[in-house]
């Protein structure tokens, strides 16, 4: 595990927005397997149910943007969407890079890096919370340990039924609006991490957080400042597309423009 230390600073965790999709086309193995080698802490990623019912792992609800086809991840069979190129829109390099399904994922990266899963909402969302439930222990009971799991999404009803079903598994929150203390109060019962919007975060938020055993990740860090920045406030792990290091007071930058 990368250790980011920068005295008088707390060290947090790395976690690789859709993988280190800075260097590689996003939520394909191509970016996972470089988050791995630039040594972040987590990859993470969304997964969404296909038509026949199978855990896909796209971040947008249609296949537009990020492949060569067209149509909804809901209205195509893992079939059809194989077939879709989701590399060339980032490079020529990555032509042919497939949309991974979440079982090729887990057993190619379980146990190599912690994986932070977001659960996408749509209409068959609670269709896709049970079969994730159920993916997941099914690959605990392989091996992999618990502790290397996270499972986060926007959508509050299926976290806390995703944490009824798999309480062993570390389930949080997504938040871009607002928190007070009542919020707090409740997530707890259900909900061992918040990540968090950085621009909602202060000192004050993240103790009060604190003090309710949250743990708390910000998203999605862009600048060298606001990563400096995290890390004074004193989050638990930053969300990045980049990786970012410092050793002996010398900075060694692979991100930020």
């Amino acid at each position: 595990m990368l250790s980011y230390i920068l005295h008088p600073l707390q060290p947090f965790q790395s976690i690789a927005h859709r993988g280190a999709s800075f260097y590689a086309p996003e939520n394909t193995m191509a970016a996972f397997q470089k988050a791995v080698d630039l040594g972040f802490d987590f990859i993470e990623f969304d997964v969404r149910l296909s038509k026949d019912g199978h855990l896909v792992v796209i971040h947008d609800a249609d296949v537009q943007r990020t492949t060569d086809g067209m149509g909804y991840i809901r209205d195509l069979t893992v079939q059809e969407i194989k077939m879709l190129d989701a590399g060339s829109w980032y490079s020529s390099e990555y032509t042919n890079e497939r949309i991974p399904l979440l079982e090729e994922v887990l057993k190619q990266f379980g146990g190599k890096i912690g994986l932070l899963i977001e659960m996408k909402s749509s209409e068959n969302q609670p269709q896709l919370t049970k079969l994730l439930s159920d993916t997941l222990i099914k690959y605990i009971d392989n091996g992999i340990k618990p502790s290397t799991l996270k499972v986060q999404s926007f959508n509050i009803n299926e976290i806390k039924k995703f944490h009824e079903l798999t309480p062993t598994i570390s389930s949080g929150i997504l938040l871009e609006k607002p928190l007070n203390i009542l919020h707090f109060q409740t997530y707890s019962q259900f909900a061992s991490f918040l990540s968090v919007n950085h621009h909602l975060l202060s000192k004050s938020i993240i103790h009060q957080a604190k003090q309710y055993g949250f743990d708390i990740f910000s998203w999605t860090i862009k600048k060298q400042y606001q990563f400096q920045m995290m890390q004074r406030l004193g989050v638990n792990g930053v969300i990045s597309d980049e990786e970012y290091q410092e050793t002996n007071g010398t900075l060694l930058t692979f991100i930020f423009q």
